[in-house]
């Protein structure tokens, strides 16, 4: 048998290949990286190394590998594409969309082209514009996986879960059986799916064999969640104790820095006094729904989407875009907090966001966004945002604990992963949120899920009312109930 050292060059990118397909991308790393030790310009490898480094999440290796494989082959639209990703993934949006466009003058129509466009919408969050973009690649190529996966994330973020059900189980029809796919069906609402997660689990399992560590980190919280709609709770809690456990141990470092910025907010917002809120101006209100991550801003982003005048923002970037942008004008180095933005610095920071206000909300009265980190800055955004308004969540501690819990975060939230530090930081958003009340009391209002789950009615009428917007008749609205989602983990969570 030929060893992977002595094969082709050819076949030994071609096996590297299958394995990083396979997720085994250890091993895929190493075979390129030993092809482009011997061989340095060896494009192929460096592309092919770019999307092992982009599966691992490191981001800054894939661009290195990408841009070099770019320089030496200027017109491989496949290289271009993989780029763009390693750009996008960086937080450079427009850079990823011109090259992107490059890739597009090269190869038109091309249906991983048109994936990594919707990526890039979905990336800020523009889940109108993305939604076609997968659909349009899929008409040209029904089997592309990632695009199925993209078009269901939009459509589940935009309410639309039976069709992003149907975008599924088609790409199930089709053979698709990746852990990436089995991922988005969990986080589909139980009974929409007619798909036996538990199952498909199982038979991946088998056929991955030895898997590695992330991969089972990652199946650990999948098989999790499909537990958990399955009923097996004592089951669901085992694999999420033990995939918790692997990420809060690489998690140590950043943790001590998000609870230093939490005590620091926490400090500056109690002795923060404010004059009069700036004026209002021509521009749409700017809605901000903010609470910890799980507590039910989507719900309340879909319900309040319902009035007519709204347009739902999602969980976007624009204050970070627009804190970014002033930065860079300034020619000072970055930074994606607003409140370490000097004041010097806050008329242009209000007129970057304002440009982009008015880009993304169109005709719209009310442009809405759903933020967890804002709570540490709603004040000043307050303060800097002409015609900002603010809805604060307020959910069971031990519902949202469990949620969180429940998810592999891609990036942040580096509390998550451990129940003591969760409940450390909703105490902390506790605090937070009634001291944000105090101080801008006028334009900011909580919201209790509880409340919301019970009676939307009434919760679209206070949300209406603090827009100026006229709730008219509401009719039989609904938003989804996950209360008491905690109740079967209750003696699990609170062990010691």
């Amino acid at each position: 048998m030929t060893s992977p050292r002595s094969a082709a060059p050819r076949d030994q990118l071609e096996e590297a290949d299958r394995l990083r397909q396979q997720g085994k991308l250890d091993r895929a790393e190493a075979i390129c990286n030993a092809l482009t030790r011997r061989y340095p310009d060896y494009v192929a490898a460096l592309h092919t190394l770019g999307l092992v480094y982009l599966d691992k999440r490191n981001y800054d290796l894939a661009l290195n590998c990408l841009v070099r494989a770019s320089m030496l082959d200027p017109e491989n639209w496949m290289t271009l594409t993989a780029l763009s990703m390693a750009y996008l993934r960086l937080g450079a949006t427009e850079m990823a969309a011109q090259t992107l466009e490059r890739a597009l003058a090269i190869r038109p129509g091309d249906a991983a082209i048109l994936a990594t466009l919707g990526e890039i919408r979905r990336e800020e969050r523009e889940y109108e514009l993305a939604e076609p973009c997968y659909r349009e690649a899929l008409a040209v190529d029904p089997h592309l996986e990632t695009a199925a996966a993209g078009q269901a994330l939009c459509l589940a973020a935009m309410g639309r879960n039976l069709e992003a059900a149907h975008v599924l189980e088609a790409a199930w029809r089709q053979g698709h059986r990746s852990l990436n796919l089995l991922h988005v069906m969990t986080t589909l609402p139980a009974g929409v799916l007619g798909i036996d997660l538990l199952a498909a689990l199982d038979a991946l399992a088998a056929r991955q064999g030895e898997a590695e560590p992330e991969f089972r980190n990652t199946f650990a919280f999948v098989r999790a969640a499909a537990l958990d709609k399955a009923g097996r709770y004592a089951e669901a809690w085992e694999h999420l104790v033990m995939a918790n456990r692997t990420i809060a141990a690489r998690c140590q470092t950043d943790l001590k820095a998000s609870v230093v910025r939490q005590e620091k907010s926490l400090a500056w917002l109690r002795n923060a006094r404010f004059a009069s809120i700036e004026p209002g101006s021509e521009t749409p209100i700017s809605l901000f729904i903010l609470g910890p991550s799980r507590s039910g801003k989507t719900s309340l982003e879909r319900l309040i989407g319902s009035l007519d005048g709204v347009k739902a923002g999602y969980e976007n970037p624009i204050i970070e875009n627009a804190v970014r942008r002033t930065y860079r004008a300034a020619a000072m180095p970055a930074s994606t907090y607003l409140e370490e933005l000097p004041a010097v610095l806050w008329p242009a920071f209000r007129e970057n966001y304002r440009k982009d206000l008015l880009r993304r909300a169109g005709q719209a009265r009310v442009f809405t966004n759903t933020l967890h980190g804002g709570i540490h800055d709603a004040a000043i955004v307050a303060r800097l945002v002409p015609n900002s308004r603010f809805l604060i969540m307020k959910r069971d501690p031990d519902d949202v604990a469990l949620r969180m819990y429940m998810t592999k975060y891609l990036a942040a939230n580096s509390y998550a992963y451990d129940m003591r530090s969760i409940r450390d930081y909703l105490r902390w958003y506790d605090q937070m949120a009634d001291l944000t009340v105090e101080k801008i009391p006028g334009i900011c209002r909580i919201v209790h899920y509880e409340a919301m789950a019970g009676d939307p009615g009434t919760t679209l009428r206070q949300a209406a009312e603090l827009c100026g917007l006229a709730a008219g008749d509401i009719g039989a609205t609904t938003c989804g109930d996950d209360r008491g989602c905690a109740t079967p983990y209750l003696e699990l969570m609170h062990r010691p």
